[in-house]
């Protein structure tokens, strides 16, 4: 019974380690509790933005802008609550610098539903403000990406820091999990091993 009871437990702690493990390799999903305009970038350098208008939402995804180089994005209007593409809506998308000149970006629809392929321009190193327009229903709605760099690239030793982090955390985590499974086996081993040498004793006396 004690033998049960170690091993359940040492389970158990291995499934909450394993679940927060998971957590940090997590790509992570999006948070629709959060209306506010947000932005992430991945380990290949796409940066995806997202904001809700209303009961759409927005996400607009590109490679980092560089100087005076043209970039291609991608704009995805869906439904809020269920991510479902739309076919609805005149998206239009305006870059603001910080002198207060504006740029337009050039939007074409894709055939798929909800998808549009935006050109952005060449534009001058500095930070911009981005903002997504959406018309439907005889409104307009705004969402605002502040804070957008224009920079040189970041350096490839970046990219590499951040492969070699992944590596290191896959290897801790497979490293855990092996001192775990040597410490179920150590457990139960030892209590079968006294389970045995008890019934010895009782034969014996």
């Amino acid at each position: 019974m004690k033998k049960n009871n170690l091993f359940l437990l040492l389970l158990a702690v291995s499934v909450l380690h394993f679940a927060s493990v998971q957590q940090i390799f997590a790509h992570g999903g999006e948070d629709h509790g959060d209306q506010k305009p947000k932005a992430t970038t991945s380990d290949k350098g796409t940066i995806t933005r997202t904001a809700r208008l209303g009961e759409y939402e927005l996400t607009l995804k590109h490679q980092f802008l560089v100087p005076d180089m043209a970039t291609s994005a991608k704009l995805f209007v869906t439904k809020f609550q269920t991510n479902e593409p739309i076919e609805t809506g005149n998206p239009a998308i305006e870059i603001e610098s910080a002198s207060g000149s504006v740029t337009g970006a050039a939007i074409e629809k894709t055939e798929t539903a909800g998808s549009y392929n935006v050109k952005i321009p060449a534009l001058p190193q500095g930070t911009y403000t981005v903002r997504a327009k959406l018309t439907y229903g005889g409104e307009t709605d705004t969402a605002t990406f502040s804070g957008v760099e224009v920079a040189p690239a970041p350096p490839a030793a970046e990219s590499t820091l951040s492969s070699g982090r992944t590596a290191l955390i896959a290897f801790v985590f497979a490293l855990v999990l092996a001192l775990f499974g040597g410490l179920i086996y150590f457990v139960w081993h030892f209590a079968d091993g006294g389970s045995e040498s008890l019934k010895e004793e009782t034969v014996s006396a």
